[in-house]
């Protein structure tokens, strides 16, 4: 009798605590928060609390109170939307976002938009400031001016969304696409304008080659009018040339040291 009862004296800590860790288990009442996450709790019977819980261990009351947790880190979202452009061109674009929800104001951002707030607020913005900035720029203005059409569409993504309780960081362009017609009328006039350029740089060289030339035939005509010398100069080297012209046909001996050149017969 002793050892029974030594062991229901050993049993029944044990049963109880396994009983009281699976209750507490089964109550769940603790929750963890990770690094880079907020969690906000909202009270079934007072509504949605205004303290913003960080990182580490917090308590919560089993079925009364529900988690939310948001990313509070800079992340990225991207959209796709078409916009008309000024000469009523179809503009395929690409937005890319880099944002975060501000941590003080998780919970009227949850009130407001909920955890999905990201595709709820950024691509209705996104599609009227599209609207607002690429019609008033045509689809050729669109690609010369990118940075400043990108430029445009930031300013007026942040000034629309500043009342979201959303960080907007930054927003990008990141990709433009127009119809195939259009793409291959604007690679045709960039074809066309590199021929021209190139024309153009020929024509300006053969322009500075005839000024040379026309400069030295000049300058050439001052010097003979001056210095006879020169006259007999110019006169020794054209018959140098002539002679290594005949030098170099079948038909011709030419002799160096004498003044005959005899032709031979076939």
């Amino acid at each position: 009798m002793a050892e029974k009862s030594k062991l229901n004296d050993f049993l029944i800590p044990v049963i109880g605590l396994i009983f009281a860790l699976f209750f507490i288990s089964w109550l769940n009442p603790v929750f963890i928060v990770n690094s880079g996450d907020r969690v906000i709790i909202f009270n079934t019977v007072s509504g949605l609390k205004n303290e913003v819980y960080g990182e580490g261990l917090h308590f919560k009351l089993p079925f009364i109170e529900k988690l939310f947790t948001y990313n509070v880190r800079r992340q990225a979202f991207d959209i796709e939307t078409m916009a008309a452009s000024k000469d009523l061109q179809n503009v395929k674009v690409k937005l890319r976002f880099l944002y975060s929800p501000i941590e003080k104001k998780l919970p009227i951002l949850h009130k407001d938009l909920g955890p999905d707030y990201a595709n709820t607020v950024f691509p209705s913005i996104s599609k009227e400031v599209l609207k607002s900035v690429i019609a008033n720029k045509t689809a050729e203005e669109v690609i010369t001016q990118r940075e400043y059409v990108s430029r445009a569409i930031k300013d007026a993504i942040e000034n629309r969304a500043k009342n979201s309780n959303i960080e907007i960081y930054d927003v990008a362009l990141a990709d433009v696409e127009f119809s195939h017609a259009f793409t291959e009328a604007i690679e045709s006039k960039q074809v066309a304008q590199q021929e021209f350029e190139a024309s153009k740089k020929k024509a300006e060289a053969a322009v500075v080659k005839a000024k040379g030339e026309a400069e030295a035939a000049r300058t050439i005509n001052e010097a003979s009018k001056s210095s006879p010398a020169f006259i007999d100069l110019r006169r020794i080297e054209a018959q140098k040339e002539i002679a290594q012209i005949l030098s170099t046909s079948a038909n011709v001996i030419y002799l160096p040291n004498n003044a005959v050149l005899m032709t031979q017969g076939k």
